[in-house]
């Protein structure tokens, strides 16, 4: 009976590792999506205790989370812009740099939408930033975006970003 019972351990043990192998080797495409786009959150956030050295860093591995030619299109009220490619996504994170004091950024609701070839997904997300101004002034914004990403490689590249317009 004792012998079953080492025999039953090792078998369990070996489906463990063997769907933890799975897993690592064969991530879900929406779970990697998730995780960089918190990724992103967090490099695109930054506090007043950064830096000239780390703020240029983070400023340049930010637009790493971008295609070259991504499109970003912002119609918040009092402003509406749109940004075109990674370089000028990469001078926005500068400028943002320059006028707060620090930027928090979180993504709590991301609802991924794979397209059935797996090499695109649409994105559903709120986001949420807390925004300290050199000035002194501080704001709270909430904004739903939609995303469309790019599988390029083994990365998913944001393509496009657009604000969703909300009934107020």
């Amino acid at each position: 009976m004792k012998e079953w019972a080492i025999r039953i351990m090792l078998l369990a043990a070996l489906a463990a590792v063997g769907f933890w192998a799975w897993r690592t080797l064969y991530p879900n495409p929406e779970r990697i999506i998730k995780k960089r786009l918190a990724e992103m959150a967090q490099t695109a956030s930054f506090s007043s205790n950064q830096g000239l050295a780390a703020q240029a860093w983070a400023a340049s591995s930010l637009a790493e989370y971008f295609a070259l030619d991504v499109e970003i299109t912002l119609n918040v009220p009092g402003a509406q812009r749109t940004f075109s490619g990674r370089d000028e996504v990469m001078q926005v994170a500068v400028t943002a740099r320059r006028i707060c004091r620090s930027l928090s950024i979180r993504f709590p609701d991301i609802k991924v939408t794979l397209s059935p070839d797996k090499t695109s997904a649409e994105v559903s997300v709120t986001g949420e930033a807390d925004v300290t101004y050199a000035s002194g002034g501080k704001e709270f914004h909430l904004q739903e975006l939609r995303l469309r990403l790019i599988k390029v490689e083994r990365e998913w590249l944001i393509k496009q970003v657009e604000t969703v317009k909300t009934l107020s």
